[in-house]
């Protein structure tokens, strides 16, 4: 994995940051790489405008597979 390095990052956002690791008790560098992916998602999902063909079908094959199970009584 490449070394991840954040350079003149402003204050606040760093204290986001380092607020997100501590709740989740993850390492700041996880938690950037996480942040980052995150971001990453929800830019490609504006760009693409949703889901491809072939993850809005597997999406609809899970959906319709977790709907088919049997309602969970009793429990």
């Amino acid at each position: 994995m490449v070394d991840l390095l954040l350079r003149d990052l402003d204050p606040l956002l760093n204290e986001r940051i380092r607020r997100v690791a501590v709740a989740r008790g993850w390492t700041r560098e996880y938690t950037c790489i996480a942040l980052l992916e995150q971001g990453l998602f929800a830019s490609e999902l504006e760009v693409r405008s949703g889901f491809q063909n072939p993850e809005v079908d597997a999406l609809a094959d899970a959906i319709a597979a977790l709907q088919a199970l049997p309602d969970a009584k009793g429990v």
